[in-house]
């Protein structure tokens, strides 16, 4: 071995006991940030690619730091996480150092901790223009952080080695924080702390200008803009605003009238999560939300809600033009239609206009003829469900609506609504052209044919004309010889039914022999001599009293 100068063994003790493991990686930072520093937009390159080295005496082996001294810093080696470390039993541990140096090194630690806020993960990186030093140009150093940890997985560059190895979590898919409440686990401390709020149920973030709390900061920041008005989302193709990001985003798909969430049991498609979640209930046969005062079970909340009104009787839909409240506010806005006589559902085959698109549709079987509700009973069909369901009562013999006045009962409530004005003797039709009144509107319209004179009621089999449908059926029988009304006693058949009752007067006055000597209703006999047959005159033979002409 041979012996150096005292100058290069003093130097060689200063530098070894200088620079330990963490003076290495700061030295090693500080010269990557200068060499980045030269040309300003280089890319880092991908982990596992050795760049070119350029030959020449004054380029040190890759990983090596050169010294003042002569000496070689020990090779770093990067580690799964992106780490550089020093490989351990390459490098002597240096000799004692004598007080004067032991201070020296006591300073340059204290500086160390001084100025932790520039370690090898916070290293500005400097700009260096114009062949600039590493120190900063005339206005200052850059304030942008160097970030020296790469991710194996996607390459991603970090700041320091924790933030690192937290992104790293993503990739492996571990959740190191548990929740002692639940099975939830989390890839950070803070959202398992988060979490944990939960269970407790305290809100620490109160809004100053209402009562309530939030679990988040940022609930809290999205909730003030509800007060302040501001909606910092613009829709860049329409003039809506928006208080969320996530509003904006959802609104845009009405825009572009892409649906993304699809429904893997049907073809539908819908813009939102939530109208999917909802609309696979309707597969899936499950009701979640009961009601707590009878058996009625809903697949939304909202039709629960709708459907509590009902049992507390709370109408919160008021008409501002007249009194009447309603439990939905749909139904308030129909009825608004009423008092300002739009009627905004027009049919396309004829002139009416409607109310409801309900009405509009059921008018519209009209048109073509179809009836879609058939009884299961007989083959009758009707326009309406309604009306089905009033016929089935027919075969059921049920009669639900009863008169209070008396014991007669109705199908219909229409039939017991029109029975009590025989009751009151109210008539509330009036003719126009004379004093009539009626009980029904149907009178009246019958009524008002022998004013105008119209028959709109003929027959086919003669020229004969009706104002009433009931007439012109009872002139059919004449053709047909049709009876169908007979007589109990006697067992007569007649065609009318005023006949019948003129027959049964006869037959209460008279014994039965003689109602069977002798028919009823028949053409009265002449005597035994005929009638004298009326004179006949002319202007030549004028009858007595009565000058020729």
């Amino acid at each position: 071995m041979s012996h150096l100068p005292s100058s290069s063994v003093r130097d060689h003790m200063k530098w070894a006991g200088l620079l330990g493991c963490e003076a290495v990686l700061s030295s090693m930072a500080l010269m990557q940030a200068s060499s980045m520093a030269a040309p300003p937009k280089k890319m880092m390159a991908p982990l596992g690619h050795v760049p070119p080295q350029r030959d020449g005496p004054d380029r040190a082996p890759q990983g090596h730091m050169i010294l003042p001294s002569g000496m070689s810093c020990p090779p770093l080696v990067r580690t799964n996480f992106g780490n550089l470390i020093r490989k351990e039993g390459e490098f002597q541990a240096p000799r004692l150092l004598d007080e004067k140096e032991m201070r020296a090194n006591e300073d340059m630690q204290q500086k160390k901790k001084n100025r932790k806020s520039v370690t090898p993960c916070k290293v500005r990186e400097q700009e260096g223009r114009g062949g600039k030093g590493t120190g900063g140009d005339e206005n200052g150093p850059s304030s942008k952080v160097q970030k020296n940890f790469i991710c194996d997985h996607c390459y991603g560059a970090f700041r320091s080695g924790y933030h690192l190895k937290r992104h790293i979590l993503i990739h492996t898919g571990v959740k190191p924080y548990a929740c002692s409440m639940c099975d939830m686990r989390f890839f950070q401390r803070y959202h398992l702390a988060r979490h944990s709020l939960t269970h407790t149920g305290v809100k620490p973030y109160a809004c100053s200008m209402c009562d309530m709390r939030f679990f988040q900061r940022y609930h809290l920041a999205r909730h003030s803009l509800t007060h302040t008005g501001v909606k910092p989302y613009a829709c860049t193709m329409c003039d809506m605003r928006f208080i969320q990001r996530y509003q904006l985003e959802r609104h845009s798909l009405t825009h572009t009238g892409v649906k993304p969430y699809a429904c893997t049991m049907c073809d539908k498609r819908f813009f939102q999560r939530y109208h999917l979640a909802r609309h696979s209930l309707t597969h899936m046969g499950v009701k979640p939300y009961a009601c707590t005062m009878c058996d009625m079970k809903f697949f939304q909340r909202y039709h629960l809600a709708r459907h509590s009104l009902t049992h507390t009787g709370v109408k919160p839909y008021a008409c501002t033009m007249c009194d009447k409240r309603f439990f939905q506010r749909y139904h308030l806005a129909r009825h608004s239609l009423t008092h300002m006589g739009v009627k905004p559902f027009a049919c396309t085959m004829c002139d009416m206009r409607f109310v409801q698109r309900y009405h509009l549709a059921r008018h519209s079987l009209t048109h073509t003829g179809v009836k879609p509700y058939a009884c299961t009973m007989c083959d009758k069909r009707f326009f309406q469900r309604y009306h089905l369901a009033r016929h089935s009562l027919t075969h059921m013999g049920v009669k639900p609506f009863a008169c209070t006045m008396c014991d007669m009962r109705f199908v219909q409530r229409y039939h017991l609504a029109r029975h009590s004005l025989t009751h009151t003797g109210v008539k509330p039709y009036a003719c126009s052209m004379c004093d009539m009144r009626f009980i029904q509107r149907n009178h009246l319209e019958r009524h008002s044919l022998t004013h105008t004179g119209e028959k709109p009621f003929a027959c086919d089999m003669c020229d004969m004309r009706f104002i009433q449908r009931y007439h012109l059926e009872r002139h059919k029988r004449v053709h047909s010889g049709e009876k169908p009304y007979q007589c109990e006693r006697c067992q007569q058949n007649f065609s009318r039914t005023d006949r019948l009752l003129r027959h049964r007067r006869l037959c209460q006055g008279r014994g039965v022999a003689k109602v069977e000597n002798q028919p009823c209703c028949e053409p009265r006999p002449y005597t035994q001599e005929p009638p004298p047959a009326p004179q006949t005159w002319s202007p030549l033979h004028p009858p007595p009293g009565r000058l020729a002409v």
